[in-house]
């Protein structure tokens, strides 16, 4: 149940990587995330696990970052009570910032087992959305 989603970014691949890299920028243009913690020692990297928060529907969601290759490809291990998530994405540059491509390969449990292909459309609305306010957020960090 693989999902794909590809980004036009203003931005260096250094700038779209880094904001992506530590899932605490999460809250700054996620509605989803209330909050987003740190819970291994600076700096970010190969590693790295964070806990968000994503409210009633998911709850907390545990993830480590398994691959992180700047500013080329960073990927994500993620789990929660209702889900467990594959997340790779990979930066190229382009004349005019960077292209992002992400793979979201989601792997229900329970009852999620059978609501998620329900749910699919709109959560690629969502992630549609989720990733216009990541484009905004990287956009006024840095210049190309």
């Amino acid at each position: 149940m693989r999902i794909t989603e590809d980004l036009e970014i203003g931005c260096a691949p250094a700038t779209a990587f880094d904001a992506m890299a530590d899932v605490r920028n999460e809250t700054e243009w996620s509605h989803d995330v209330s909050s987003a913690e740190l819970t291994t020692g600076e700096p970010v990297g190969q590693g790295s696990q964070f806990v968000t928060e994503h409210g009633p529907q998911l709850g907390p969601i545990e993830s480590t970052i398994t691959t992180f290759d700047r500013p080329e490809r960073l990927e994500f291990s993620a789990t929660s009570k209702r889900l467990d998530l594959a997340i790779s994405f990979t930066f190229t540059e382009t004349d005019s910032g960077t292209h992002v491509d992400g793979t979201f390969d989601p792997k229900p449990k329970g009852v999620m087992t059978v609501l998620f292909p329900l749910l699919r459309p709109m959560i690629r609305r969502d992630m549609a959305k989720q990733h216009q306010n990541l484009k905004a957020f990287c956009e006024l960090s840095d210049d190309v």
